[in-house]
């Protein structure tokens, strides 16, 4: 009887965390993935004070995957077109990038050295950072695990 009850409150918590991640995944600052469209000013921020040099865009969000990508690149367009400055892609709230969003970083980069400008991302979780290198991304992108880092290169 024990072994029934310890078993029951195992299989509940197992069942509480997976509910937890399938909330988080299918959930962004109150807009379902199969409800209201998604609002950059909600999942992005973009922030010109903390240097003369740079602006550091924000995402704010667990998983970037193809439902933020389309709106990440708008934003991206956006900030390169109105600030003459080098940018700083902070993905420090990221647990996971897929394929199609590390595409819009890639056009990040390749319109950001078309205009003789630097593109650099931070990405400050030690267990993560080999995914540029497994993918051979960090040839691409210039990596920080530090704000700081970043503005002081």
């Amino acid at each position: 009887m024990e072994n029934s009850k310890v078993n029951n409150k195992k299989v509940s918590a197992k069942v509480q965390q997976f509910e937890n991640r399938l909330k988080n995944r299918f959930q962004i600052n109150g807009s379902t993935l199969l409800g209201n469209t998604l609002e950059p000013s909600n999942i992005f921020s973009k922030d010109n004070s903390i240097s003369s040099e740079f602006t550091v865009i924000s995402v704010q969000f667990e998983r970037a995957t193809l439902r933020e990508s389309s709106s990440f690149k708008a934003y991206l367009e956006e900030a390169i077109a109105e600030d003459d400055r080098n940018i700083i892609v902070d993905l420090s709230e990221c647990e996971f990038i897929d394929s199609s969003f590390f595409g819009v970083l890639v056009s990040g980069v390749k319109r950001m050295k078309a205009i003789n400008k630097k593109f650099y991302i931070v990405y400050n979780v030690q267990n993560r950072l080999p995914i540029f290198s497994a993918t051979g991304l960090d040839k691409v992108f210039t990596v920080f695990d530090s704000m700081e880092k970043a503005i002081n290169s």
